[in-house]
Order: C-alpha cells, then structure tokens, then sequence
C-alpha cells in the first residue's frame, strides 16, 4: 500500500526495521485499544531521545499527530514495550522487547524524536529509564575523554611553536587589578583568545568591592546544594552562576569546593558541595561542573587535598591513609574530573610532612596517575613554596603572581628543571582552555574587557536562589503538625535581631546569612524573613505580622516565629555548634505569648549545630546560609506555598558527643600543644560523618540525610535483583499523607571487607509524589559500589570477587532504613 511504501523509506532514513505498518485508520484502532488499557500499564517517555530499535515483533503507525499518541499506541498493546515517534515522518514504531540503549548509527536529529518504555510492570519501566540515564552518563564520560584527547593534541602543538616566554606566561600569575581575583596573560595566542580571568567563587561572584555590592546574586552557600540533594538544583543553581561570569567577563570560575566534610567545626563547611558523603557530593558535582563549563568557563575545583580545616591552615600537617584519601577524600575530585573540569587548586596544608602544592604525591601520583585528570593544577594565592619542588611535583600554574615561577626560566637554565617540564606544564593549560571551548568562542569574544563592575544579577537568578532554599530547607520538628501555619485571622510574631537585620558588625567577614571569605558575595537586596514575610502577607488584612528584638512581640500571638542564625568565616575555624539565642529566645517568647502560642525556630547555620535548644520549639526549619532570598523563601515555607525539600547533607551531633581526639582535631604540636606546624592525625581513617556515628554505635542528633515534610511516606516492596556485574534495587515509594510532597529514598550498601564502617550511602533520588499516590524507584549498582581500596595492594578490589555478602538498605536516613536485602548475584535477593 501507499502507507506501506511511505513507511519503508522512513525506515531507511531512521533505520527502524517493521514487519508490519499500520495507516491512519489503524492508527485509530491502536489507540482505542490504548484507551482501554491505559490504566493497567505504565510507560515512561523519553523526550528528544532516539533509541535504538527494540526486538520481537515490529509494528508502526502512520499518520500519528503527537508523541502523546504513539506513547498512548504503545501503552494500549499489551505486546508493545517500546516506541518511537518521529515528528518528521509523523510515524509511531512499536517493539515487542526493550533496548535502553540509544540510536548511533545514523544522524538523525534526536530533537525530532519522544521514545518511550511501557510495560505491566512498573519496576520493569523504572529500570529502563535508569538504565537509559545509566548508559547516557556512560556516553558523556567517553565523550570527555575524547575532548581531553583532542584538547590535549591542539595545545601540544601550539606549546612545540612556542617560545620559552610565552611558556613561562601560561604558568605565572599576571598583575592585573581590575577586580577580578588573579590572572594569566599567556602570549604567542592569538588576539582573539581572551586571558584567563579567575574569579571567586563558587556560590556566587564575589566583587570584592562595597561599591558593587549587589550587582551579582547572593546565592545559598554551596552545603544548601548538597542539602538539597537534587542534581537538577545544582545544575540550574551552577547555570545561574555561571552566566553573572559571564556577564562581568570571568572565564575561570575558583571552584566548587568539594572537600568531604571531616570536622563540622571547620570554618569553610559551608562552601563545601558535599555535605560529609563523598558519594552525595560526587552526584551533585557532575552537573554543576557541566553547567559552568558548557558557558566557556573554566571550573578549578578546590582544594586538593585534605583542606579540612581553617586553623593555622598554611602551615599545619593532615596526617592521611590511603584509604581514606580513595574512599572518602578523593572520589568528589575523580566525579568533578570524569565531568570535564578544567583545573584544580592545591591547597595550603601539608599533607604526610609536604606542602600540598609541592607534593609529588599529591599532584602526580594521586592526581594524574589514580585519578587521570587532564587539566592544569593551580596553587591556593601564596600556597607556593619552591618553585623546583612544585614544579617537578606537578604544579602547573603560580598564582596570584610568579614569586617562585618567576625564577624558572634560571632553573632550567641551571638544569635543575628540565625544559619538557615547562613544556608539560603549558600544555595543560593550554588543554583546559581548549577543552573549555575558549579557543572556538565558547565564551563570548566580547566580554574580554574588565566587566567586573557590571550588574549581573536578574529575576531568573534570584528566582534560582529562592528555589535553591526551599530545596534545600530541612524541616527538623514538627509536633502537631504546626506547620504549615494557619494564618488567616492570626498574629504572627517575628522574635530575634535576625528577623529584620541582614549584618552583624561583630563577624569578621560574611553577614548574617551568608558564611565568611573569598566565597562570600556582598550584596544590598537581602530580603530580611520581617520583610519577606510581610510583604507575603500584604494583600490580607487579616493578619497581622510584628517584630521584637526580644520575645515581648509574642504577646498575644498566635505563633512566635524565632530568627537565630550561626556564622562561620574563612580563614579559622568555629568556636562551638551552638545556635547563638535560639534558646533564650524561646523562653522568652513562651513566656510573653502563654501556653497556647506555638514556637516555631528559622535557624540559619554554616553547617551542623547542636539542637539542644529544640526541645522548647513546636516546630524549627533548618536553613543552610540562605544568602540574599531568604525573606520570601521563609514565607512560602511557614505558610505551605512551598514545602521544605532538603535533606541533611551533614550529621547533627549530640551536645556532648566527643568524636576527636586533640591529637585528631585541631592537632597538636610535640609539646601537647597548638602550634602553626601542628599535625592532625585522620586516624579515624574512612569513619568521617555517620560512618563514625555508625560504626561506634553512637547516635547523632539528627542523621545524615534526614529532614521531614508536610506529608509522610512509607517505603515498600524492595526488589533486588542481580545481572552479572550490574545490580538492580527497585522499591515503591508511597504518599500516605494529606498533601502532595517530595521523597529523598536513599540506598546504603555494606560488606565485610567495608569495616569498620557500616555502610555509605550509594544512591538517592529526589521524587515528588501526589497524596495517596506511589512511585517507583530504581536503582543500579555496579561493581565501584561494592569495592573497598585496598592499602596494600594499592588497588581497589571487589568484595563480590571475594564471595561476600553485599547487603543493601534503602529507607529515609542514614538510620532509618525499614527495608533491607542481600544481593544475590543471578537470582532475586531475599527480600525484607
């Protein structure tokens, strides 16, 4: 027939292969048919996404209008487990059995194609869509490998054309001025390569100058990403940041910090994208390294390698294992590596008795042999010591001037650096630029000027900013479901000095809701919680909203909502966890609004605090420097607009937990004493964050990975399944509330040979879920997740070569685990 013909030459365009086709009226029947059957079958479609050919029976539609139609063709033929749709033939390809694999053999434009997966079974569906995600990110690390390949030919051969000058530029910071944090000036390029112009930092641009305050956007710190464990919010958060960059002509961005939290006390927890889980801050990483390099920038990810505290930071030795550096210390590194990221910065502490950026060890075997990273090393400003040492090492670039590099063209002279050095060094920057797209214009050709002092931010951005607090909001309490609040006909009483005021003289560096140092953003649009909530509430009249420094607002309120905020700065590390206020102001509230009034805590904090104070509060709200938004973001949230997303990305300890030794943290000199050479001793080696919590059977305040919502969940039904080296969790997430909201189900994988430590966490995902609704969701686990480093060997090994048990758990927090099995590799695991 003429639909028969019209079908084959499609098919030889698509390369789709059919017994049969199917003309309009057929199409027709098809989706009657899929009418009837809907409701028993689940699919899940593939936007822009061209799979390959599936197998079994072929069947195809022409004629087809939408790719809602060929889904619903598919969903309604109970032999159909996938289709695809091409919007330019207006045809619909149905197959008997799966491939989650997508088309490579031809150029069609995938834009032009929606495929789909149905099947009865709705973990079956869910497996394919990660399988799918599974072999994408697969395809984006062989594409980045690739890039590096080709990145790393072209600047060989422009480093060959070069003098010993212009090598020598790409390796030395340049003076500069013009507010940006340092330069290089590489000479021998062409007109059109723009200089690198490096800038803090990673959770916003920093201006550096009171006069600029608010041209860029004060974003949440860096840990309220982690918290919000969702790779959508870091992409789109990173996004944002990338484009002020761009804007203001930054084309080297100085992070993401990554470091894996080991002392909550640490000065700089709050820059940090990991939380204390290397596996969460690796998830979170990929797509924020993506997102800023995809604009021309290049991401410099900091500070390698156990930059874990601020105190006597310069000078101080970390006294690290391998093991724990493999399994805890490094993989963000590798995640941010596999993603492409350009640059990395050493840090200023020794580790093991060496400068990080003179540590060979560091820098060539961990770094480039172990890990494979392609791009150029960058010194802390002033972390250079030796310029023979660091460059034999494996450091790459001097910032923010050539103290020490200023001498290596004597060096070589001398012979104590051999030119193929200078040669090796030059090359990887010159990668990284091309790797970046800065030689093609990835980055814009006309923002080579200083552009620092130009306004950056927009509605978008700080539309960003808000959506990244309410993902990333931990509700801590809610007793008697005090939230969200009833507001109509209320009062409403704001206590605290932090409800209506966004700066503390008494902090060094930083504001109120925002942390301290390079990677704080000044700004003037801070929208105070009084503020925001006021505004909120503007259009009813039935409300009323006041403030008191003091709890004397709370009377006759209805609810007293309470401000107290932690700080924390580069540059030392915190004095104590403490929520400075929250306490007294909650007596003081009870006391002048009575017995009826309900206490609610908005706690701002740079990282983990002590909650001994929560005893006296309804309900609190844990925010992670919230940064400029945080006024709407805290109305939405009390009234329910919005409903608290995030999820604890570091363990809330016990007021008097004792997890150090001194000689552990800060560390101590031979004296049993501080001193700026003092060493710190990781002996507790892999047993960072809940691993300690874990594994000494002590419990933390609050977990990792807790934080409840305005609805409740059970999970249910945990599948297990093994298929050679690839294994399978599936588990049904339910909504048994009253109000639709989000789940965070997250996986925990333990083995014998992972001891001390219990288990770690390897998979989470963040999934909305209407009440009275269930969803289901899948994960994959390979052999890197049931793999321990083994010192000795120098080697990662499998602990499923060595025949032990892998035993998984998936529940809503590092303790709260209901379902657990053991996998058993050919066969579905036992099920608990």
């Amino acid at each position: 027939t003429a639909a028969a013909a019209a079908f084959v030459g499609c098919a030889v365009h698509n390369g789709v292969r059919a017994s049969r086709s199917v003309g309009r009226a057929g199409a027709a029947t098809f989706l009657e048919a899929a009418d009837a059957g809907a409701a028993e079958r689940s699919c899940i479609t593939l936007e822009g996404v061209r799979l390959d050919n599936g197998g079994g029976t072929y069947g195809s539609a022409s004629d087809v209008a939408a790719a809602e139609d060929c889904v619903a063709l598919c969903r309604g033929q109970s032999n159909c487990s996938q289709a695809i749709f091409s919007k330019f033939a207006k045809a619909c390809y149905m197959f008997q059995k799966p491939k989650a694999a997508k088309y490579t053999k031809g150029k069609s434009d995938p834009a032009g194609f929606t495929s789909a997966f149905c099947s009865d079974d709705e973990m079956e569906v869910a497996g394919l869509e990660y399988r799918m995600q599974d072999a994408g990110r697969a395809d984006e690390l062989d594409s980045v490998r690739q890039r590096w390949k080709d990145a790393t030919a072209n600047a060989t051969k422009l480093v060959d054309a070069m003098s010993e000058e212009e090598k020598l530029s790409l390796v030395q910071g340049a003076p500069g001025g013009l507010g940006y944090a340092g330069f290089l000036k590489p000479l021998g390029l062409p007109p059109t390569i723009i200089p690198l112009k490096m800038q803090d930092g990673p959770q916003g641009f920093n201006p550096y100058q009171a006069t600029l305050a608010g041209t860029a956007t004060q974003f949440p710190a860096l840990v309220a990403v982690a918290a919000s464990f969702s790779q959508d919010v870091s992409r789109q958060y990173a996004t944002a940041v990338a484009e002020e960059f761009v804007t203001k002509g930054a084309n080297v961005l100085l992070g993401p910090d990554v470091e894996v939290t080991r002392a909550v006390l640490s000065g700089r927890c709050f820059e940090t994208i990991s939380g204390e889980d290397p596996f969460l801050g690796s998830e979170m990483v990929r797509p924020y390294i993506k997102a800023v390099q995809d604009m021309g920038i290049i991401a410099t990810v900091k500070h390698w390698l156990d930059n874990n505290q601020e105190i006597y930071r310069q000078t101080m030795t970390a006294v690290v294992g391998e093991r724990a550096q493999h399994e805890i210390y490094m993989p963000v590194f590798k995640a941010a590596f596999e993603a492409g990221a350009g640059a990395v910065m050493c840090a200023y502490n020794k580790i093991n008795g060496h400068h990080a950026c003179e540590n060979n060890h560091l820098l060539t075997k961990l770094l480039r042999e172990d890990l494979g990273f392609q791009g150029y090393t960058v010194s802390d400003w002033g972390a250079t010591h030796n310029a023979e040492k660091s460059a034999k090492a494996g450091l790459d670039v001097e910032m923010p001037e050539g103290k020490h590099y200023g001498n290596l063209s004597k060096l070589i002279a001398k012979g104590k650096i051999e030119a193929g050095t200078l040669d090796r060094m030059a090359t990887h920057v010159l990668a990284a630029m091309h790797f970046a797209g800065q030689f093609e214009g990835r980055f814009p050709l006309d923002k080579a000027a200083a552009l620092g002092h130009l306004p950056a931010t927009t509605d978008e951005h700080r539309e960003v900013a808000h959506n990244t607090i309410i993902e990333s909001a931990v509700l801590l309490k809610n007793e008697g479901k005090t939230l969200p609040i009833d507001a109509a006909g209320k009062k409403i009483a704001l206590v605290g000095h932090y409800c209506n005021h966004s700066n503390d003289k008494n902090f060094g560096q930083g504001a109120v809701y925002s942390g301290g140092g390079s990677g704080y953003v000044i700004t003037t649009r801070t929208i105070k919680p009084l503020d925001g909530i006021r505004e909120h509430f503007s259009s009813d009249p039935s409300v009323e909203v006041v403030y008191s420094r003091n709890g004397s607002a709370a009377k006759g309120a209805n609810y007293a909502v309470i401000c107290a905020a932690a700080h924390a700065e580069e540059g030392w590390d915190r004095p104590n966890l403490t929520l400075p206020e929250a306490g007294d102001l909650i007596k003081e509230a009870r006391k002048a609004g009575g017995k009826n009034i309900k206490v609610i805590v908005l706690a701002s904090a740079p990282g983990a605090i002590t909650t001994e104070w929560l005893k006296g509060a309804d309900a609190a709200i844990l925010l992670f420097e919230p940064g400029e938004q945080v006024g709407p973001a805290v109305a939405k949230l009390l009234t329910g607009d919005a409903s608290p997303g995030g999820r604890l990305p570091v363990s809330m300890p016990n007021e008097k937990e004792e997890r150090f030794t001194k000689w552990q943290y800060p560390g101590l000199c031979k004296n049993n004493s501080w001193c700026e050479d003092m060493y710190a001793n990781f002996s507790e080696d892999t047993l960072v964050g809940y691993r300690w919590n874990d594994a000494k059977k002590v419990p933390s305040a609050f977990p990792f990975g807790f934080g409840l919502t305005y609805t409740e969940f059970e999970f249910k039904k945990l599948h297990t399944s093994c298929d050679g080296d690839v294994a399978t969790v599936a588990v049904k997430v339910a909504n048994v509330g009253d109000r639709d909201g989000t789940a965070v189900p997250q996986l925990y994988v333990g083995f014998e040979s992972l001891k001390p430590v219990v288990r770690q966490l390897r998979g989470f995902r963040k999934v909305k879920v209407e009440k009275g609704g269930e969803k289901t969701v899948v994960f994959m686990l390979r052999e890197a997740d049931w793999s321990y480093f083994d010192e000795g060997e120098d080697k990662w090994v499998s602990a499923l070569a060595k025949g032990e048990d892998i035993k998984v758990w998936v529940g809503a927090s590092s303790v709260d685990l209901p379902l657990s099995a053991t996998l058993a590799c050919g066969a579905t695991a036992a099920e608990a």
